[in-house]
């Protein structure tokens, strides 16, 4: 199973006290020191960014403050997917799309889902009335802009009742009279410069499985058949609990625990969206040996919770398969778990925690590896978890071959 590194740039936002109040999402990436990179492709697709932003883990890209992310058209009509919190997250429109129906009426459903708009690098406040109507931000572009027409926009966007961010500070006194004038929000190199996040993700093993999921999700066909599926890819698995518990249809963050949970709470809207983008973006050749491993030991750990805890059984699948990850991805399973939304029934089992479902997962894990024991934890016999493992490997197997045909 191929590993995908990412790299997210991010630049600080600050108050007027200079604490950071939240992080811009940058299109174009950036180096681990700061440094452009050049690309052949030029700036990243809106929908790639925010897609490598929950890949990494938007608590671990931004905390608990805010994100800023510019959205390019498709996203505000509701095209592309949109999987950040909505309560975390500040849209960055173009004015110019102020007399775009369908963007207007997007942010009008995004502002009423607990997002924030912000028109991005505005230099006039005439034309963007529809828009402003829906803002809480406005970024102002005052490289153009002779000091007392800045002084009354600013003005007016106070009196709207706006707050007002600076783009662009490259200097102390830049600092000193933009502060002068009531900005709320900063941005520029003066105070920081870009910083890149790096992180990872799995590619599908399988190409056959997203075309299963996207004809399966057109015919909006029942949770189980489309659970099937992503049952028998690890990193659609993976994926999808990254961005169910965030990109919900009623909008709001939401812990998981199963992966039919992680579909019934995405909604199709946002299953189109997103497995139309996989397939779009998909990147790098992969093998099958990995994912069966993970299979295997997903499915065990459904087997063996199905004789004592059947109430468990989708909790310990999934638990079994995210207890994997750490492997796949070659990082620290709370790294892993850093990315994901998870409530604390399933974490703690991912975790092996001294849980029902944990001590399942724990015994697992050590038959895989060949651990010996003189009792398992959760008190099956070895003939028990030898039982299960054959019968789960037949079944990752056979799960793979199918999703290949």
């Amino acid at each position: 199973m191929a590993v995908i590194d990412l790299v997210v740039g991010r630049q600080p936002v600050f108050d007027a006290d200079l604490e950071v109040v939240g992080y811009e999402l940058l299109l174009e990436p950036v180096d681990r020191d700061g440094a452009d990179i050049d690309t052949t492709g030029g700036a990243l697709a809106t929908a790639s960014v925010l897609y490598d932003a929950v890949s990494i883990g938007v608590s671990r890209l931004v905390g608990d403050r805010f994100v800023f992310c510019d959205a390019d058209r498709s996203v505000l009509a509701g095209s592309a997917p949109l999987v950040l919190p909505p309560e975390q997250t500040v849209l960055e429109v173009a004015p110019a799309l102020a007399d775009d129906e369908a963007v207007v009426a997007g942010c009008r459903n995004l502002a009423d889902a607990g997002f924030t708009i912000a028109l991005d690098r505005v230099e006039d406040l005439d034309g963007c009335t529809p828009l402003l109507e829906l803002a809480g931000i406005v970024k102002i572009d005052h490289a153009g802009l002779a000091e007392p027409r800045l002084a009354r926009l600013v003005a007016e966007v106070k009196r709207r009742g706006l707050l007002a961010l600076a783009l662009g500070i490259a200097s102390s006194s830049q600092l000193a009279r933009f502060q002068e004038l009531g900005f709320d929000y900063f941005q520029g190199d003066l105070l920081s410069a870009p910083q890149a996040v790096p992180g990872r993700t799995l590619d599908a093993s399988n190409v056959a499985r997203l075309h299963q999921a996207a004809r399966l999700v057109s015919q909006q066909c029942s949770a189980a058949e489309l659970e099937e599926v992503v049952r028998a890819e690890p990193a659609l698995a993976y994926q999808l609990l990254q961005i169910a518990g965030v990109g919900a249809d009623n909008g709001f963050r939401r812990p998981v625990r199963s992966i039919r949970e992680a579909l019934v709470l995405l909604g199709w809207r946002h299953l189109q969206s997103w497995i139309t983008f996989l397939l779009e973006t998909r990147r790098g050749s992969t093998t099958d040996d990995e994912a069966i491993t993970t299979l295997t030991r997903a499915r065990m750990c459904e087997l063996l919770a199905q004789r004592s805890y059947p109430a468990l059984a989708d909790v310990a699948f999934a638990a079994g398969m995210l207890s994997a990850f750490d492997m796949l991805l070659d990082m620290p399973l709370d790294d892993v778990l850093a990315t994901l939304p998870l409530d604390e029934v399933l974490r703690d089992a991912v975790a092996r925690a001294d849980t029902p479902v944990g001590r399942i997962v724990a015994d697992v894990v050590d038959c895989q590896l060949g651990r010996s024991q003189d009792a398992t934890r959760s008190g099956f016999s070895e003939v028990t978890l030898s039982g299960a493992a054959i019968a789960a490997l037949r079944w990752a197997i056979d799960a793979s071959k199918h999703a290949a045909s």
